[in-house]
């Protein structure tokens, strides 16, 4: 928690505020008016805040620790080397009074002291990035780190994005595309502040919050030399261009698949939409995809409905719930429900 009382001067303000686990001290905040910048300074009380601030580094080393349970790891991720990996924790440890990890070898896992200091880490650095958030003439600024699937970005990151930067001219974008398992791995590790992807077929991380945005149907897609209208007879006489198995859409149609027992002869396999769609638009072979909006690029491309595959793809946003930062719950909104 923290609090402030507001003492304003000539071109600068003053923030006397109480930021665990600094206590008091006071925050200068100097605006330059030709560049419309914001200068954000800490001018702390005590040698003790100056630790605490420096804890900070500290404290984002031990969360990736308690993530990879790794020192070398750990030193490998964050730049460091191993040995000053060890000594950041022991700082931690020395400071806190109680081990964070229990050390057997090489190898360290969390204490149970560890486990609950990883949340409280969580809130302190959460609550630290927020001071990059004060804002500048009332706006909404900073970085909103966006992780996205090939295919949600042009049909909604790309939208909403183009209408909230209209609003909110400040915001610096930097975007991530994956596939959806690698860009929850990233969002675990606080790499991004949001995935677009397509739902996991797990339980959600606890402290994940899922926000469903498009429902998709599976249709089969073919050459429109193709004739037919029976989804398995063509399945059966051509070239099968799988969607790669490993992703979480891909698994769906295998599972499909073999539930039905149908013979194919896989000629490739991609996670890839758009370039599943033009091996189907050369007749190379044909492929069952979620129905998407880069399908009517193609004019040489018949799709069919499958009334036996009643699943769907779900695309949606996954955030944090504890996500403290005004520009994230923002654009959320816009991807949501889009302004007219």
């Amino acid at each position: 928690m923290y609090s402030f009382s507001n003492l304003s001067f000539y071109k600068k303000r003053f923030f006397v505020i109480n930021l665990f686990p600094l206590n008091y001290c006071l925050l200068e905040v100097s605006i330059i008016e030709q560049s419309r910048a914001t200068k954000i300074s800490l001018i702390f009380f005590s040698e003790r805040q100056k630790k605490c601030c420096t804890m900070i580094t500290e404290l984002r080393t031990f969360l990736v620790a308690a993530q990879l349970e790794s020192f070398a790891a750990t030193a490998e991720k964050v730049g460091l080397t191993q040995s000053a990996v060890s000594a950041q924790i022991k700082r931690l440890e020395m400071e806190f009074g109680y081990p964070l990890f229990e050390r057997t070898g090489r190898a360290v896992s969390l204490s149970k002291a560890g486990l609950v200091a990883v949340e409280r880490a969580l809130e302190i650095v959460a609550l630290f990035e927020r001071m990059r958030d004060i804002p500048r003439d009332n706006a909404i600024s900073g970085t909103i780190k966006v992780g996205t699937i090939s295919t949600a970005y042009t049909s909604l990151l790309a939208p909403a994005m183009a209408v909230f930067l209209k609003t909110y001219p400040d915001i610096l974008f930097s975007i991530s595309i994956d596939v959806s398992l690698v860009l929850l791995q990233k969002l675990e590790a606080r790499e991004l502040d949001m995935a677009i992807m397509v739902k996991p077929p797990f339980s959600l991380i606890p402290n994940m919050e899922w926000i469903p945005l498009v429902t998709q149907s599976y249709v089969l897609v073919m050459h429109d030399s193709i004739d037919g209208t029976d989804w398995k007879q063509i399945l059966g006489q051509h070239a099968f261009i799988r969607y790669d198995s490993r992703s979480f859409g891909g698994s769906t149609i295998s599972s499909f698949l073999a539930l039905h027992k149908i013979s194919l002869r896989d000629i490739a396999e991609t996670e890839e939409i758009d370039l599943i769609l033009d091996m189907v638009s050369r007749n190379i072979g044909v492929a069952i995809i979620p129905s998407c909006q880069e399908i009517n690029r193609y004019s040489t491309i018949r799709c069919m409905d499958i009334p036996e595959f009643s699943k769907k793809r779900e695309i949606g946003a996954m955030v944090f719930k504890n996500r403290q930062r005004a520009s994230v719950d923002r654009f959320m909104a816009f991807l949501v429900s889009p302004p007219a």
